[in-house]
């Protein structure tokens, strides 16, 4: 098993490539095909005014000089090639016959063993795992499995996420009412002074660019003057660039017309040659090729993918309010444990030729780095030792205002009543006379 982060992106975006593929071989034939059926048709209303045989001939040649069978057996090898990739690619990740459970295998009851601490922790690994269906809207699996468990709380874990996704459901649809309702009354938790927050303006900023885009500049304007306001003093840069929108609006639509009369007709000459017409896509799509249209300076602020941006930050700060993460804890757990799994399956199989038992140790022998991304809190490492500190190990601080580490510190000392001397400072120090040091935010 290979399964280092630059494999899995590689897998990730033959993923992605994948069903690309896959939705232009099924266009491509479903246009194909359409093209086919008309041709049929036309030929059996043809079909009286000649024999059969010579109407399927002509009907045949038609469907060639068309190259419609060109055209699907061209995008479906593609797609198959693919997907072709795509199967080596999870070949180099992942190795499908790897024994996971090397990793960490089932013991016995130890001596003591508590029942109740042990349902306990199952009830705990059920409602982390009702939780993150409600999390993610799957409110019919994360029902069913509550059920099954026995979860007492269950409607309770699931009324502020089914809140949640009611408000999701209705940005999605680019309705922003229920976003800005919710944003208003959590002033107090969103904002340090109680007034609008960051996000509440945003939900603003997006209404504005929607209504300029679908009813024009003057709905926009009115808009701005009944909501812009109470922003002015935290967020005139950004409302003077709500502002430059208002230039490029006519000039948008303009070319957005444009594009829609240039398609439909590439869509009839299309029609004769099986080929594949992309849609229109909305106004300000940031200027990319795609989309055919000239850029300007506000492309971000009016591109499609404002609304996708402010669903995800509405999740976000429903979830900090509730208490969560901005990610699924379990989400976490399971990609920071596949990131970690190859080290881990390696070293069990290092130690086993040792006769060394990992289920014996309290620390793994070496220091598996999962990457910046799963770093969460600070952490102390020892400037003497470059230990970080554990429970076991704390960081103590001495009457100079340095701290190391514990076992630092007792090997410095050799003896509690023996003086010894920093060794960043000329001050001296015993060890009754050290404190145990707490950071809030280390681990």
């Amino acid at each position: 098993m290979s399964c280092t982060p630059g494999n899995l992106q590689v897998a990730m975006d033959e993923a992605t490539n994948c069903v690309k593929r896959q939705k232009t071989c099924a266009a491509k034939s479903e246009l194909a095909i359409d093209r086919m059926i008309e041709m049929v048709e036309r030929g059996l209303q043809c079909g009286a005014a000649g024999p059969p045989e010579d109407v399927l001939a002509q009907l045949h040649r038609s469907i060639e000089d068309a190259g419609l069978f060109k055209d699907i057996n061209s995008s479906t090898k593609e797609f198959h090639t693919s997907v072709a990739k795509l199967g080596k690619a999870l070949d180099k990740t992942f190795d499908m016959n790897a024994d996971l459970c090397r990793a960490l295998r089932p013991t016995a009851p130890a001596p003591g063993f508590d029942a109740a601490a042990a349902d306990a922790h199952t009830c705990l690994l059920s409602r982390v795992l009702a939780e993150h269906f409600y999390r993610e809207g799957r409110f019919a699996l994360g029902d069913a499995l509550a059920a099954e468990a026995g979860l007492m709380d269950a409607e309770a874990l699931r009324a502020p996420y089914a809140s949640m996704h009611t408000v999701l459901e209705q940005i999605r649809s680019h309705n922003l009412a229920p976003a800005l309702e919710w944003a208003v009354q959590q002033r107090p938790a969103l904002s340090p002074d109680g007034g609008p927050s960051p996000f509440e303006f945003r939900l603003h900023g997006l209404n504005f660019t929607h209504l300029l885009q679908t009813q024009g500049k003057m709905a926009a304007l009115l808009y701005a003057k009944r909501h812009f306001a109470p922003h002015a003093s935290r967020h005139m840069a950004d409302i003077q660039r709500l502002m430059g929108c208002l230039v490029f609006a006519d000039r948008d639509r303009q070319q957005q017309q444009q594009m829609q009369q240039e398609q439909q007709q590439d869509g009839t000459d299309a029609g004769a040659s099986g080929a594949d017409v992309p849609p229109i896509t909305g106004g300000g799509g940031g200027g990319d090729a795609g989309s055919g249209m000239a850029s300007h300076p506000y492309d971000d602020l009016l591109s499609p993918s404002q609304w996708g941006a402010a669903a995800r930050e509405f999740a976000k700060q429903a979830c900090s309010l509730m208490g969560q993460a901005s990610e699924s804890p379990l989400t976490m757990v399971v990609a920071a444990g596949s990131v970690a799994l190859p080290a881990i399956l390696k070293m069990a199989a290092v130690m086993e030729r040792n006769a060394q038992d990992m289920r014996a140790v309290d620390q793994l022998p070496v220091e598996i780095q999962l990457g910046p991304e799963f770093v969460f809190r600070s952490i102390f490492a020892c400037p003497v030792s470059r230990d970080m500190s554990t429970p076991d190990n704390p960081p103590m601080l001495l009457p100079c205002g340095h701290v190391l580490c514990e076992q630092s510190v007792a090997k410095l000392a050799k003896s509690r009543s023996r003086a010894f001397k920093c060794p960043y400072c000329p001050m001296e120090a015993r060890l009754d006379a050290l404190r145990p040091l707490t950071f809030p935010h280390a681990s």
